[in-house]
């Protein structure tokens, strides 16, 4: 309880901060030319001009822009929350859940996408998803990488049983280390958890694959560094668990387009966290 106050406490107080966020844009300065006479004549004797252009400033945006959504899609309850086709931007937290009967329209088998030695050819993701993944691990392959996708779409009732794993592993824990059902990203369709064999060397087990460990693997590194260049974005950075109410994972990544991942990559927003600051949305808790 004292996680979800929190929550909402940051995001009453984003958004009493933002002004005009989504599109918000910095002055800039019109470009002018200055006349200035010369004080030596022509031969003519008619004194010359000289036309310096003043500087000029390029408009940038203060924050990515987004794409406009159906009003009531952010205002639903949160049990009755539904992706709007199309947007790959739905937040998703401990606070901020999705209908527990929502499946995307577009999943399609990663065995269409990926080799057998990457991912399961059973395991789901939606069509853009699956389609930049594909391209994104034939790139680490070809850096002699080993990339696995150790989960990808996971049902309302498939997180209920993940999540009770957990409940009984580590009862403590459970809810910072696995999201609740219904608040998974894992629903959505878009979300991969990685997985590298070099992990049983740094945890010393050969049955904990997720471990914050991953970020040291040459497949974190290097998902560190390009998967936003193939749509890609690390959804729980370190310093994110006071927003997100989950712990450091740094093999979880969500597909999110090139143009969002590459802007979350150069201004060190995760995509929760932007969220908060450009769209406002209605104090929700499971």
């Amino acid at each position: 309880m004292r996680r979800i106050l929190i929550s909402n406490l940051m995001v009453i107080l984003l958004a009493a901060c933002q002004s005009q966020a989504a599109t918000a844009f910095q002055a800039t300065a019109t470009p002018t030319i200055t006349i200035i006479t010369t004080a030596s004549p022509t031969a003519s004797g008619t004194p010359t001009a000289t036309f310096t252009p003043s500087p000029t400033s390029t408009p940038t945006a203060t924050f990515f822009p987004l794409p406009t959504l159906n009003p009531q899609a952010a205002l639903s309850p949160c049990d009755k929350r539904r992706p709007v086709a199309g947007d790959l931007f739905v937040e998703v937290s401990d606070n901020y859940g999705i209908d527990p009967n929502y499946v995307p329209p577009d999943l399609v088998k990663l065995g269409l996408f990926v080799p057998g030695l990457v991912s399961l050819p059973t395991n789901l993701l939606r069509l853009p998803a699956a389609q930049a993944l594909g391209k994104m691990v034939k790139a680490m392959l070809a850096d002699k990488l080993q990339p696995r996708v150790l989960s990808a779409y996971r049902s309302y009732f498939d997180q209920a049983v993940a999540h009770q794993r957990w409940v009984v592993d580590d009862p403590n824990n459970a809810n910072e280390i696995s999201a609740m059902p219904g608040h998974s990203e894992h629903q959505l369709g878009t979300a991969v958890d990685f997985g590298s064999p070099e992990m049983p060397a740094l945890t010393g087990s050969t049955t904990d694959p997720f471990s914050p460990l991953f970020d040291q693997t040459s497949e974190g590194r290097w998902l560190e560094g390009h998967a936003f260049e193939y749509g890609f974005s690390m959804s729980s950075p370190q310093g994110s668990e006071m927003l997100t109410g989950l712990a450091y994972e740094p093999w979880h990544y969500r597909y999110v387009g090139v143009e969002m991942a590459t802007y979350l990559h150069a201004s060190g927003y995760y995509l929760y966290e932007y969220l908060l600051k450009v769209r406002p949305m209605m104090p929700c808790t499971p």
